[in-house]
């Protein structure tokens, strides 16, 4: 019984935590400087930061890479990477890396892990994967940026000292460059996006999970999410919408700040039986009258977090039975744009569900 609840404990933390204040941090300002898309993290225990990339390519493959770091027990680096085409090539690889093989800058985005790389600055990316690493899969693409950097407000979500920080450095961008497959090379352009993530504290800690996508509807570039909050945290639920173009920002929306969501398409047959109910269609609505319609259509990952972090089979077992399995979902989704009744366009997104209870 002492094991079962010391490994709960541990994983969820103490009762005595401060709860997340809805008022968050704006102190930042609209300019976004290169160094917030730099390494941000200081190497103390628990904090982690991942840079995220992914892409919608003319051949209808969708690739997903992330450049991870996190300190769990001890420092972990790894790439963790996903391509899918309509095709029926899915594959998902993660490869790891020692400290002395990894490099990071605080000045701008320059991240390395052995030959692979993301580097940056805002306006134009560079994303390279060596097959050697990845099973003979690798891609050598540039990430042109067609819209400003997003954060809402100072992009941290904070509770007392804890915190998670998220920065959109291209919320929308021109892909191009090469895919390899088996030493075969494919030209490839598309729609891309890279994000930032940072913070100081376990996300169990913080949160019991979150929706996340990000798509496209003709021109327009939607970026949506909820952040659940753990029982421990207030309990509550953290909707975040904004939609932007070239010309204009359709909607920025934070908290409680008019904006709402509704699940539906409860997910069956995929979690374990005693997960949280999970839901692959969203909307998000506005106040005035701004409809965002999201229904994951194709899954292209899911992944059972513990195994992941090759956490041994008894402390996963310890964790199962006190109800923690902890999932990761992404979709392949397609979205519909209102206003007011009137029908704006539809179009495709990536929907990302995390479930860390």
């Amino acid at each position: 019984m002492f094991l079962f609840i010391s490994c709960k404990t541990f994983y969820t933390g103490s009762f005595d935590q401060a709860n997340l204040n809805l008022i968050q941090p704006d102190e930042l300002g609209p300019i976004i400087s290169k160094s917030e898309d730099g390494y941000r993290t200081t190497g103390e225990s628990n904090e982690f930061e991942w840079w995220y990339f992914d892409t919608k390519l003319n051949n209808g493959a969708v690739f997903v890479c992330y450049f991870y770091k996190v300190h769990f027990l001890k420092d972990k680096y790894f790439i963790g990477l996903n391509y899918n085409d309509d095709k029926g090539e899915d594959i998902f690889l993660i490869k790891y890396f020692n400290k002395n093989e990894v490099q990071f800058s605080s000045d701008s985005c320059n991240v390395r892990m052995g030959n692979n790389y993301i580097v940056g600055n805002l306006d134009h990316y560079e994303i390279k994967l060596d097959p050697d690493d990845f099973e003979g899969f690798g891609v050598e693409l540039s990430l042109k940026s067609n819209l400003k950097p997003y954060r809402p407000k100072d992009g941290i979500i904070k509770a007392g000292d804890d915190y998670f920080a998220w920065l959109a450095a291209v919320p929308d961008g021109t892909t191009k460059g090469k895919i390899i497959i088996d030493e075969i090379n494919k030209d490839v352009r598309g729609d891309g996006y890279h994000d930032h993530n940072w913070g100081n504290t376990p996300l169990q800690k913080l949160f019991d999970g979150w929706i996340w996508f990000r798509g496209k509807v003709e021109e327009n570039t939607i970026i949506a999410s909820e952040l659940n909050l753990s029982d421990k945290r207030g309990g509550y639920n953290i909707p975040i919408l904004y939609i932007a173009n070239q010309d204009s920002i359709l909607t920025n929306r934070f908290g409680e700040n008019g904006v709402y969501t509704q699940y539906t398409n409860l997910i069956n047959n995929l979690y374990p039986k005693n997960n949280e109910p999970l839901f692959s269609s969203i909307k998000v609505l506005t106040e005035d009258g701004i409809l965002v319609s999201i229904k994951g259509s194709k899954l292209i990952d899911n992944s059972e977090i513990f195994k992941r972090m090759n956490l041994p089979s008894p402390i996963r077992w310890i964790m199962n039975k006190n109800s923690i399995d902890p999932y990761y979902s992404r979709f392949k989704s397609d979205v519909k744009l209102s206003k007011n009744g009137n029908y704006l366009g539809n179009g495709f997104g990536i929907l990302e569900i995390m479930d860390l209870k």
